[in-house]
């Protein structure tokens, strides 16, 4: 490797994708998990297009012409059950749901905006062990019928669901996502802890208000895939580096760039070794801040084999040797241990919003394995999309979860890891580019469709139901053979939603993040839609 593909990956790789200056280096770095400073973002981009009715479903009735018969006599297949008899549907849905009525049983004061749900029982899949018990607790938003895209194309849709601008074709990725305007809204920076930064962290042109919300400036953008590796490279002279290039060339740098600074050298390499400093030293104050601060076991267990107190966590049967918790380990485990560490710099990195992403929703086939002899916390048993939704929202939190027994999944883990005081400051943004359609397609799956589901979860939020869950003019369409693809309606651009965030996370940022709800001259059928009976005004 050669000094300027070394630095290259070093620089852009590890540590910064944007060209501008670093935060934080004016403070003062010591170990452990600083409070959160500021109010934070954590979007959750659901790559591939989720089907939340599979998580949320209505209650089973075997009433003709009713919601909970349609759903259920339409969708046995990509349930996996044998067949669409009654007592096959109502078994599933008595095993495998936990039952909520709106304004009864299960119901603990949340909001159902509008009124649009009274008396409407659901039921959210049981293994979302810690989504249940976060919405018990009034901290979950569900907001139904929400539209991120409409093409159905999942280049077009996931480019405007981050970007937070519907109209958005494939010819408008220039334009900045809202994740990076909500940060330079709040003077601080976007953090990205997936492999590759998406659109959502892409920063505007300009500073805050009167930025150009159309261009990219990456100034504000830090990426973080290993948070125990940020910086540049350093060399442990402890170590044997005779076959371990990367140290080899770690030394010689670093005494290169010293030698420089030591020489009267052309202004045009000033840049350069500033460049060189400035990430050195970043690296430097993160690695002070992390170097006693061990990763929680819970978090841990997600992504290894692990014993707590010499007790195996998620067990194998007969054994009892520790395995990993989560299906999608290396991915959204690092990602989860990720985001924990950058909280704990919050101060050093300008954290203002976090880009995170989980794929693998695309469920055309096989939306649902099963088999009689699995074990449910074998996380090398393949469930379908129910491996995701467990990996995202299993788990446990609180002192009377809905599942005391259960492991700690993704957020459930960094829920248990976080005080009071710092969940207050942290709001959680769910959604995928777009939804599913309401009848299965006979191969055991559901394809793209149009409105879906969007969660908002903090301990600030307002939570309960916002919008219809199951609207009475979608019955007659399980039965129109003149609809090949019949869709949950389109009711509510993000926009609205989104910017309720925004306002929450940086008072007064909505009109900037969200300029589509002020702009003039938009066709009607360009204007942002809400539901009608639903309001975000009192979201937080």
């Amino acid at each position: 490797m050669n000094r300027r593909t070394f630095l290259q990956s070093a620089l852009y790789s590890s540590l910064l994708y944007g060209a501008g200056g670093f935060p934080g280096l004016v403070r003062e770095s010591h170990a452990g998990f600083v409070p959160l400073q500021d109010k934070i973002l954590c979007n959750l981009f659901m790559n591939g297009g989720p089907d939340f009715r599979h998580l949320i479903v209505p209650e089973f009735s075997s009433s003709p012409n009713t919601f909970g018969n349609k759903y259920w006599k339409n969708r046995w297949r990509s349930h996996a059950l044998e067949n669409d008899n009654n007592a096959t549907l109502q078994q599933r849905w008595n095993d495998d749901y936990y039952k909520i009525t709106v304004g009864g049983s299960g119901w603990n004061g949340q909001t159902d905006a509008g009124g649009l749900n009274s008396n409407v029982t659901f039921g959210i899949w049981r293994e979302a062990s810690w989504l249940i018990d976060m919405f018990r607790s009034g901290n979950v938003a569900l907001v139904f019928n929400a539209v991120g895209g409409t093409s159905r194309a999942h280049d077009v849709d996931s480019l405007r669901l981050n970007q937070g601008n519907v109209l958005s074709g494939l010819n408008d990725k220039s334009r900045s996502g809202w994740g990076g305007r909500l940060a330079r809204s709040a003077a601080g920076n976007s953090i990205s802890i997936t492999n590759t930064p998406n659109a959502f962290t892409f920063g505007p042109v300009g500073n805050a208000p009167n930025y150009n919300p159309n261009a990219i400036d990456n100034r504000d953008l830090i990426t973080v895939q290993n948070s125990r590796n940020m910086g540049l490279n350093e060399a442990d002279l402890t170590e044997d580096q005779a076959f371990r290039p990367n140290m080899r060339m770690a030394r010689a740098l670093k005494n290169y760039y010293t030698s420089l600074r030591s020489e009267q050298v052309s202004e045009s390499y000033q840049k350069f070794m500033d460049h060189e400093s400035k990430v050195r030293t970043f690296g430097e104050l993160i690695r002070a801040r992390l170097s006693d601060l061990e990763t929680p076991i819970e978090i841990q267990a997600l992504r290894d084999a692990v014993y707590d107190n010499g007790q195996a966590i998620n067990p194998e049967p007969g054994t009892n040797n520790p395995r990993r918790v989560l299906r999608n380990s290396y991915s959204f485990g690092m990602q989860i241990r990720n985001l924990f560490d950058v909280m704990a710099s919050n101060d050093l990195l300008g954290l203002r919003t976090v880009s995170m992403e989980y794929g693998g929703w695309d469920s055309h086939a096989g939306q649902r394995e099963v088999n009689d002899d699995f074990d449910l916390n074998d996380p090398n048993y393949q469930r379908g999309i129910e491996n995701g939704f467990k990996d995202i929202f299993g788990g446990q939190f609180g002192a009377s979860p809905s599942n005391p027994n259960a492991l700690h999944g993704g957020y459930s883990a960094l829920w248990k890891n976080l005080t009071q005081a710092d969940r207050n400051k942290i709001v959680l943004t769910v959604a995928g580019e777009f939804g599913r359609q309401i009848r299965d397609n006979g191969d055991r799956g559901t394809d793209h469709g149009a409105g879906n589901l969007m969660l908002v979860i903090s301990d600030q939020v307002r939570g309960g139901i916002y919008g219809e869950m199951f609207p009475d003019d979608e019955i007659d369409k399980y039965d129109d053979e003149s609809l090949n693809s019949p869709d949950i309606d389109p009711r509510t651009d993000i926009d609205y939603l989104f910017s309720a965030v925004s306002n929450w996370v940086v008072p007064g940022s909505a009109n900037s993040v969200f300029p589509r709800l002020t702009a003039t001259g938009l066709d009607p059928e360009d204007q942002p839609r809400i539901e009608t009976g639903v309001t975000f005004a009192n979201l937080f």
